[in-house]
């Protein structure tokens, strides 16, 4: 068995088309909830028009990348696009998009 298999990981997504319907809101409680309940948690910051899920928590350790570099150079390396939160068990990947092209980049991905 490698390391991967060993490692059990569940993916939710908070997603709608339309902007103001608390995806923000519901994602920061829902990860709030699960590490609470002791889940290490990751959210991950993909709203590319008020990417705002960064603003709910404070963070004493703000990595100097985000989701923009991972989508765009390819910078995989955990310490360098995780922030931490004064929560247990739950960091965050900000938007870092500082030039709204995180839209194209979705669109491309494969």
């Amino acid at each position: 068995m490698t390391p991967l298999e060993a490692i059990s990981m569940k993916a939710t997504s908070v997603v709608s088309t339309k902007g103001g319907v608390g995806k923000s809101t519901t994602a920061a409680n829902l990860g709030a909830f699960c590490a609470d309940a002791g889940l290490k948690t990751l959210l991950i910051d993909l709203d590319p028009v008020q990417p705002s899920l960064s603003s709910y928590y404070e963070l004493p350790e703000v990595a100097q990348g985000g989701i923009y570099d991972l989508l765009a150079a390819n910078i995989t390396d955990p310490a360098r696009i995780i922030s931490r939160t004064i929560i247990p068990n739950l960091d965050v990947v900000i938007s870092n998009d500082q030039n709204n092209q995180l839209n194209n980049l979705l669109l491309q991905a494969p």
